[in-house]
């Protein structure tokens, strides 16, 4: 008897202890250790922040060198190419940062009997979650390294099929991205998607009305996917270049393609002027001028440019 009274006691004790020194081991969501985790996240979400713009900078400059014969062709799709995919992997990492946030519990819910157990619950579910999250980031951080510098070394390009197949994934949750869909409108062209690349550049000018990439872009489909020799086609290709000339005038790309839809239309006074000015925009000692040199000639002697 005297030993279950002394075992009874000792497990009361233990509850006692336990219950007067739960404040002391129970811990707080203001802890410095959280307090310091939540600084990191908003740091990070601070420096990516930065980096998806410097990024979207430096594809408007690409698209610029380009259209001033300042680039080759490959070397501007092996770069445009490599920052998109950063892009990409910076959207997503601030989408799975932002998806991290959960409002906390009031302090009336913290007082409840029974919440206790559920914190401990839902912090042990938020620690598994953070693991797997925190491991797949990761994953997703050197495969992208191993990619850059496979870029670095080989001169290749990511492979757009694989860009295509995350970003569609992505815009099935969020349509209205309008980089997202800029980014799958190029990868669709590269991959010859002509159909796609022209539904992709259609939601991007339904979101952006402005854009100049997404107008160039229509006017070169129709143009270049064009089944007859339509008039209406080249007209309304030529509103997709004369919204981007009202800004751009000096684009040797769309005063190119513009005149080429003008000759279409034997419009060849107009046609020779564009061309013109592609022409005076364009390195003289590049292929694209001495090409467009050509065609300029072979306009003026009545013969057919290309």
């Amino acid at each position: 008897m005297s030993t279950i009274f002394f075992f009874v006691c000792l497990t009361i004790l233990i509850g006692v202890i336990a219950a007067i020194s739960s404040p002391f081991w129970r811990k707080d969501p203001t802890t410095p250790e959280l307090i310091s985790r939540e600084a990191e996240e908003d740091q990070e979400k601070a420096d990516l922040s930065v980096e998806r713009e410097v990024l979207l900078q430096s594809l408007q400059e690409l698209d610029v060198e380009l259209a001033q014969g300042r680039l080759e062709e490959e070397d501007y799709a092996r770069l445009k190419a490599t920052d998109e995919q950063r892009l990409l992997g910076v959207m997503d990492r601030l989408e799975a940062l932002a998806a991290t946030n959960r409002p906390s519990l009031s302090s009336e819910q913290a007082g409840q009997p029974g919440s206790a157990w559920g914190s401990a619950v839902a912090v042990s579910l938020v620690v598994v979650i953070l693991s797997v999250g925190t491991y797949g980031f990761l994953q997703w951080r050197t495969i992208n390294r191993l990619v850059d510098i496979q870029t670095e070394r080989t001169g290749q390009m990511p492979d757009p099929r694989e860009m295509v197949a995350r970003l569609e994934a992505r815009l099935k949750e969020n349509p209205d991205d309008v980089q997202g869909q800029m980014m799958a409108g190029r990868s669709y062209m590269v991959l010859e998607r002509m159909d796609d690349a022209k539904k992709a550049y259609a939601k991007v000018l339904e979101l952006d009305p402005r854009n100049h990439e997404a107008h160039y872009n229509m006017g070169v489909i129709m143009i270049e996917q064009r089944k007859f020799d339509d008039p209406k086609i080249f007209e309304a290709a030529l509103k997709h270049f004369d919204r981007v000339l009202v800004d751009r005038p000096n684009e040797p790309g769309v005063n190119w393609y513009k005149g080429l839809a003008l000759w279409y239309l034997k419009r060849y006074r107009e046609t020779e002027e564009f061309w013109a000015t592609a022409y005076k925009n364009l390195d003289p000692g590049s292929q694209d001028a001495d090409f467009v040199k050509q065609a300029l000639a072979k306009l003026r002697d009545g013969e057919t440019p290309f």
